[in-house]
């Protein structure tokens, strides 16, 4: 990102992501109907706007060209075990086995710990 694209505000930092991802994947967006999963809706905040930048003119014009669904982030967390649930039935003769025969088993290797390392700056909300 530019200097000038550090000082957007969130939204708009959310707008420029989705302007790169469509012009790095245009064939996916394309191809498929892309669900946008944020806390924020760009197309929404397009929408608000009286009048549109130069800017934001032609990022909406690049929106407009794909279906993109918006879905809020909330939503998304609580549906996800119950969509996956739904789509992987445990049938009724299955049966739990907890040992391994030998020929399926792997061998583990154990790495080091991460270190992480901080300059000291802490972001709190």
């Amino acid at each position: 990102m530019t200097p000038n694209e550090l000082n957007y505000s969130p939204i708009k930092k959310l707008c420029l992501v989705l302007v790169f991802s469509i012009q790095k994947l245009k064939h996916y967006f394309q191809a498929h109907v892309v669900c946008l999963v944020s806390r924020e809706n760009p197309i929404k905040f397009f929408m608000s706007k009286p009048v549109l930048s130069d800017r934001l003119a032609r990022w909406y014009l690049q929106f407009q060209q794909f279906e993109i669904v918006y879905i809020p982030q909330k939503a998304i967390k609580i549906q996800v075990l119950a969509d996956f649930l739904a789509d992987h039935p445990i049938h009724y003769d299955w049966n739990l086995i907890d040992e391994l025969p030998d020929e399926d088993a792997m061998v583990i290797e154990v790495q080091p710990p991460l270190k992480m390392y901080f300059d000291g700056v802490a972001h709190c909300r």
